[in-house]
Parts: structure tokens; sequence; C-alpha cells
């Protein structure tokens, strides 16, 4: 296991997004503002709506979304619109991704819009895939070689064509990285984290001096 990667083992799931809401809060509380980057799926979403819930009135935190499928807003598959959802009533700042046709302009326009707000990155939420993806950084796609520092259109033909991800050049300046990763699916995957392999999940901890993964499995 590598010296850079800490653990926190909860009991389940719930456990585990409260672990991850004290270690956020901890951090918003003590910063003026405070900036997190999130991820799809269904795995965060409990982390979320506690996050919603008790700091709905403050204005000092800025979302921006991790990565989403190349989809219009209203899709069922937007990460986005998952997002807006959940904290369609807090005063939250919203750095909203929005679908252009072509997914490259669609990139560009959000590394603009990201880029412009924050100069610092102060955390990030990540799942991790079965395959060990981590935001939509798949094994042999192209983005997994993008030296560039924001976010860019990779093509993955798994629910969508294209996605639009951060890059790892992005995700290396994140202060805190946080890989949530719960549930029984997710045995196999663990034991490989932390390994010395090409995964996207463990290249992206090997870039970093810290990454935190939480998780109601052994490991």
């Amino acid at each position: 296991m590598l010296d850079t990667l800490k653990i926190c083992k909860e009991k389940n799931h719930e456990d585990a997004s409260n672990k991850l809401y004290e270690l956020i809060n901890s951090k918003i509380s003590s910063n003026k503002n405070y900036n997190i980057g999130l991820s799809g799926g269904s795995t965060p979403k409990e982390f979320y709506k506690i996050l919603a819930k008790n700091n709905k009135d403050q204005e000092n935190i800025t979302l921006w979304t991790v990565d989403d499928r190349h989809v219009s807003i209203e899709s069922d598959l937007s990460n986005q619109l998952m997002i807006n959802e959940i904290f369609s009533n807090t005063s939250f700042n919203i750095l909203h991704y929005e679908y252009e046709e072509n997914p490259h302009e669609s990139a560009q326009k959000y590394t603009k819009l990201v880029l412009s707000n924050i100069t610092k990155f102060n955390a990030a939420i990540l799942g991790v895939g079965e395959d060990g993806h981590i935001a939509s950084l798949f094994p042999d796609t192209e983005a997994m070689n993008n030296g560039s520092f924001g976010f860019v259109a990779n093509e993955v033909n798994i629910l969508s064509k294209w996605r639009i991800t951060s890059t790892f050049d992005l995700l290396q300046t994140v202060e805190d990285v946080f890989l949530l990763v719960t549930g029984d699916n997710k045995n196999s995957i663990l034991q490989q984290i932390g390994s010395n392999n090409s995964l996207p999940v463990n290249e992206l901890i090997n870039r970093r001096k810290k990454t935190t993964l939480i998780t109601d499995q052994k490991i």
C-alpha cells in the first residue's frame, strides 16, 4: 500500500458518507472560500444531500463538476442535472457545465469557466470504477495521456460516446482528493488501489502527496 494513501474504514455506506462530510466540513469552516469538485453516480448522493442540508445558507462554497457525460442537461445521464437538483435550495455558487454539440467545445468552455473562478482547487470527490477509472479517465483512453490543465473531451463509448473530464494535471493539484468507494461490488478493485499498477486511480495517487480513501469494505 502506498504511503501517500490514507484509508478511513467505516462500517457502512452511511457512515462513510458522514465521515466524508465530517472531513469536508472541517475544511469549509476554516476557509473563507471553499470549492469542491463533485462526481456523478449514486455513491456520493448521500454525502451531497448531507452537505446541502447542513450548509445550505453558506455563500462561501463553490461547486464544480469533476466530469460529465456529453449529454443534454435534461438527460437523466447528466451529472450536472443531479448536482443542480440536490443543491437547488442552497446558497452555493455552482459552476454549471453546459452542453455544446461539439464535445471539445464543451470542454474548452468549461475549462474557461472553472479556471476564471478558481485559482486554487480545495477538494474533489471521486468514485472509483470497477475498472479503476476515476472521473472519466478510463484505462486505454486518450485523456490518460493528455497533459493539459483543465477539462478535455474523452471518447469512452460507455453510456455516452463522449465524456468531459478533469485531467490528471488538474486533479493532482487539488488540495484534498477523497475517494469514496463503497459496496460489495468494489471489493475487487479495492484490492488493487495503492498497488504498483497503471490503473487510472493509482496514476493519480502516484502523482499526489496525499489522497484519502473512504470505504466500508475490507482493504
